[in-house]
């Protein structure tokens, strides 16, 4: 499917927009630790650019159904980013971190949720886990390369100032001109007329309950899973980890999600969603509490290894039963809400996370975020259905349907 013109550019736009994820996910939290936050403040910044999106992405994902373009919007929304970031080294005190880190967080996040909206337009009818999957794959390699590129910028036993810092702000965002360039070849096909009948039907696929409750566990597991993974690079300073410690805190998480989305995305669409999500839902709560327990570098990454099972799986899957739920007329709002679901946990979780960091302790935060996440899985276990029509299910009632039906 990546061997066709579309799916070598819809690669390339992935993987750069990820890529980014290299070097701004371990560092913006120590760079603004390095500038004199507090983890209080830090959880506030980190969530100032999710606040914005529960105004701003619905409004995008409406307005770019309405035109039925992408393009022009990842070009303008990629030099936003790009600006943002690169103010860094010119920033001081929190106000100005946070309007910046809200700038540059809220513009990724409507770049990632376009690769969403376009995999749906380009996948075959019940194929679309193992599609992104694919696609989303290269994004995976190219947050491996920009982050060992960092920690080896950085020497594996080099100490973390603004000064190294700085220069990394001000290389690392011109990756964000390389979208806005890519975007005006990006694949960005047009919905097919539909007919009054299938019109009406479209406006449906928006309020189905399914959908909700869906919604409702995604939003604590992202408090839980990124309230907390905003602060991992933090603790690995905290248990004396340094120099490639630091940027490759996330890496074994990556390697471990670019494998398992490979098949997770695959085993979605043969054997169902829910079945597959199950697994990323009732791993979380564990993982979380193996950070706790952690007392060194080498711990932490044992740990960060199974974020494989997380996002490997949430990452695909998630977008996969959007896309089952909604048509070529509403993807981009339906991808939108999971957007502005994404954006409200992103603004609690770290803001949450923060306040309980700096009162109790990093180990605390954990296990903390280590109990939403058990609430998150026995909802969902509980109350979400299947949303793939197609799948054949494996067989056991516990994965194939909730125990307390509702009309889907």
């Amino acid at each position: 499917m990546c061997v066709t013109r579309d799916g070598r550019l819809l690669s390339l736009y992935m993987g750069l927009t990820t890529s980014v994820t290299g070097f701004l996910q371990p560092f913006v939290p120590i760079y603004l630790l390095e500038s004199g936050l507090t983890k209080s403040q830090i959880g506030l910044v980190a969530g100032s650019g999710a606040a914005m999106a529960l105004l701003l992405q619905p409004l995008l994902g409406k307005l770019s159904d309405r035109v039925d373009a992408r393009r022009p919007f990842v070009a303008v929304m990629s030099v936003i980013a790009a600006i943002a970031y690169l103010s860094f080294p010119f920033l001081h005190g929190a106000p100005a971190f946070l309007f910046a880190v809200a700038l540059g967080t809220n513009a990724n996040l409507y770049m990632q949720g376009v690769g969403g909206v376009l995999v749906g337009r380009l996948a075959a009818k019940g194929k679309g886990g193992e599609t992104y999957a694919a696609y989303r794959f290269w994004g995976s390699v190219s947050y491996v390369f920009v982050a060992l590129a960092v920690g080896l910028f950085l020497k594996p036993q080099g100490g973390i100032g603004r000064g190294p810092l700085n220069l990394m702000f001000e290389i690392g965002p011109l990756i964000f001109f390389g979208i806005s360039v890519l975007s005006f070849w990006l694949p960005d096909p047009k919905r097919p007329v539909e007919t009054a009948e299938e019109e009406a039907k479209s406006a449906k696929a928006i309020i189905r309950p399914n959908l909700r409750r869906f919604l409702a566990v995604d939003f604590l597991y992202i408090i839980s899973l990124y309230g907390a993974t905003n602060f991992i690079s933090i603790f690995m300073q905290h248990v004396g980890g340094k120099g490639l410690f630091l940027s490759c805190v996330f890496l074994p998480g990556v390697i471990g999600e670019a494998l398992v989305m490979r098949f997770s995305g695959r085993y979605s669409d043969r054997y169902g969603r829910r079945p597959v999500l199950a697994l990323s839902y009732v791993l979380l709560p564990f993982r979380l509490m193996m950070y706790s327990a952690a007392t060194g570098p080498w711990m932490v990454l044992g740990a960060q290894a199974l974020h494989g099972l997380n996002f490997g799986i949430v990452g695909a899957v998630s977008i996969a039963f959007i896309n089952d739920q909604a048509d070529h007329r509403t993807r981009g709002s339906l991808q939108a809400q999971l957007a502005l679901v994404t954006a409200a946990a992103g603004a609690i979780g770290p803001a949450l996370m923060g306040l309980v960091a700096d009162k109790y302790g990093l180990p605390v935060m954990f296990e903390v975020a280590a109990g939403i996440a058990l609430v998150a899985m026995a909802v969902f276990l509980l109350f979400v259905n299947e949303s793939n029509t197609h799948a054949e299910g494996t067989g056991i009632k516990l994965f194939d349907h909730a125990p307390f039906p509702a009309k889907s």
